[in-house]
C-alpha cells in the first residue's frame, strides 16, 4: 500500500483557510550563503537545565550550546555547528518538579561532570552568547564556567520585538509555532537551543526583518540600570505599574526595584523617582549596561 503524500494533504488543509497544520521541526545545519562578501561571526546559543531557579544555590544538571555563524550587519544565520551537550551531577537529588519537566533523573546525571575545557573552547571560538532568557541563564553559566564573564551576551526574549511584530508570547514552543509554523515536543537544553536558532532565522510576516537583527541591534546599545534602593515599601505599586521588578540582590548587591532604560530617558526617569518615590528621603543607583554586563548576576 502506498504512503498518502502528507504535505500535499496538509497544503489543501492549509488553503482551506480553516485549518492551520504544522510541520515538525528538524533541526538545520545550513540557511544559506554569506551575501556580498558579509562578514560573518559566531554566536553561542545556550540553555541549562537546573534544580531550580535560584543561580546562588541552585546547580547546573544539563549544558547545551549550539555554535552558528552569522552575517555581521545583516544577521542573516548561515550554519549551524555541531552541538556539545553534556549532564552534571549536582551532588544533591534532582527535585521531582525538575524530572516532569526534563525527564532527567538522578540515575541519568550520576557520576557525571560537565568537561570545562571543552566548554573553554566553544566560548573562546564564540563572539556572542544568547540565551532563550539570558537573565535566568546567564548568571548559572557565569557560576560554573566563570571564563564566560567576559562575553558579550543577548537574550532572544528580551533583544527581539516580538509584540511590536503581534506575537504576545515569548514562550519557545509558542514562537516556533506562530512565528515559524512549526512544532517540536521536547523540553531539552540541546532542543530548545536549535529551535531558539530557527526562530531567530525566520523572517517576521508583517515586514521581513530578522529577529537576528534585531537581536544584534539590541544588543549593541548601551542603556542604565536603574536601581530603586531603600525605595518605601509602599511605593512597590507604583513602581511595578512603571516597569520595575524585584531584584533579590546578592551577597554584593543590595535588594532593590530595578528597570533598564535607555541612556537618553535617564533623567526623567530619575525626576520621577525623586518626586514620586523619594520624596527627598533618598537616591537611586544607575550602572550604564552593554552585551558584556547585561543580564550578568554581576551587574
Amino acid at each position: 500500500m502506498n504512503r498518502p503524500d502528507f504535505e500535499a494533504l496538509a497544503r489543501q488543509l492549509d488553503e482551506t483557510g480553516e485549518f492551520k497544520v504544522l510541520r515538525r521541526f528538524v533541526p538545520r545545519s545550513s540557511y544559506g550563503e554569506p551575501e556580498g562578501g558579509e562578514e560573518t561571526r559566531t554566536a553561542l546559543f545556550v540553555d541549562v537545565e537546573t534544580t531550580g531557579m535560584q543561580w546562588m544555590t541552585d546547580r547546573i544538571i544539563e549544558f547545551a550550546g549550539v555554535p552558528f555563524t552569522f552575517g555581521k550587519e545583516s544577521g542573516r544565520i548561515i550554519s549551524v555547528g555541531t552541538p556539545f551537550v553534556s549532564l552534571e551531577d549536582p551532588g544533591r537529588p534532582v527535585p521531582d518538579e525538575i524530572v516532569r519537566l526534563t525527564n532527567i533523573t538522578d540515575a541519568m546525571v550520576a557520576g557525571h561532570r560537565i568537561d570545562d575545557v571543552q566548554v573553554k573552547v566553544l566560548a573562546d571560538q564564540t563572539q556572542l552568547v544568547i540565551a532563550h532568557n539570558a537573565r535566568f541563564d546567564r548568571p548559572f553559566v557565569e557560576a560554573r564556567f566563570p571564563f564566560f564573564e567576559e562575553k558579550h551576551w543577548a537574550c532572544s526574549i528580551n533583544d527581539v520585538p516580538w509584540e511590536t511584530h503581534g506575537l504576545g508570547s515569548v514562550k519557545l514552543g509558542w514562537l516556533l509555532m506562530e512565528h515559524a509554523g512549526l512544532y517540536f515536543r521536547a523540553h531539552r537544553a540541546e532542543d530548545d537551543c536549535h529551535a531558539a536558532i530557527h526562530i531567530l532565522a525566520s523572517p517576521f510576516a508583517d515586514d521581513g526583518s530578522l529577529p537576528m537583527r534585531h537581536l544584534l541591534d539590541s544588543s549593541r546599545r548601551h542603556t542604565v540600570l536603574v536601581r530603586a534602593i531603600t525605595a518605601p515599601f509602599d511605593a512597590k505599586d507604583l513602581l511595578k505599574a512603571r516597569n520595575y521588578h524585584w531584584d533579590n540582590g546578592t551577597p554584593e548587591r543590595a535588594k532593590a526595584w530595578e528597570k533598564e532604560i535607555a541612556e537618553d530617558a535617564l533623567e526623567v526617569e530619575l525626576t520621577w523617582l525623586r518626586e514620586t518615590i523619594y520624596k527627598g528621603k533618598g537616591v537611586p543607583e544607575t550602572k550604564k549596561l552593554t552585551a558584556r554586563t547585561r543580564y550578568s548576576a554581576r551587574r
